[in-house]
């Protein structure tokens, strides 16, 4: 299995959103599908890419990228998502 641990969210222009954290098991890859059971509604994204996060201090996270700009900042923080590879 591979979950992720998000600690921050944000948007970035025009159209993405960037789930930032850490990997607690497995991987994380582009094309998974980024899902968050805690949501209630069981989020199902496609990770668009997975970049590095720089943080004040130094320290890094690892962002996965999602097509959508529609969410708040900080969502999800606190949950962990499960990502799977992608259904073909």
């Amino acid at each position: 299995m591979n979950r992720f641990a998000i600690e921050d969210s944000f948007a970035v222009q025009p159209d993405r959103f960037v789930f930032a954290g850490r990997v607690l098991e497995g991987r994380a890859e582009r094309g998974m599908v980024f899902e968050v059971p805690e949501a209630g509604h069981r989020w199902q994204l496609s990770v668009q890419s997975v970049e590095f996060i720089r943080k004040a201090g130094g320290s890094e996270l690892i962002g996965l990228v999602v097509r959508d700009n529609h969410y708040l900042p900080g969502l999800g923080a606190g949950w962990t998502a499960e990502l799977h590879e992608h259904a073909t």
